[in-house]
């Protein structure tokens, strides 16, 4: 096989630190030694961008952003600004502020 194309779902899903280091170094070799292009889906933020070159997100069936990991970091986009900087608040919604947990069960502290 020469395969000019890979492509990893989640390649470190359930790996501990020593083995997703391997693991994303083992890609980024992989390319520079075949001239292999890899499409790597991944939730990982920090190794992915360690090896890749450049970066699409992809957000509600499309891409919203492109480019270098770096260009990712200090992008003015809301949107991608809160993924990489793992926030709460922004455009995504997530069920923050939420109701105190003992509220919430009907159980009184």
């Amino acid at each position: 096989l020469d395969p000019d194309l890979v492509l990893y779902d989640e390649p470190f899903a359930g790996l501990d630190p020593i083995s997703l280091g391997v693991a994303a170094r083992l890609i980024r070799d992989l390319n520079d030694a075949l001239g292999l292009t890899s499409v790597i889906v991944s939730h990982d933020l920090h190794e992915t961008f360690e090896i890749a070159d450049v970066v699409a997100m992809v957000a509600n069936g499309r891409v919203v952003a492109q480019g270098t990991p770096d260009e990712l970091r200090h992008s003015d986009d809301p949107l991608v600004r809160q993924f990489v900087g793992a926030q709460a608040d922004g455009p995504v919604r997530f069920h923050q502020p939420a109701k105190p947990v003992a509220e919430d069960f009907g159980v009184q502290p």
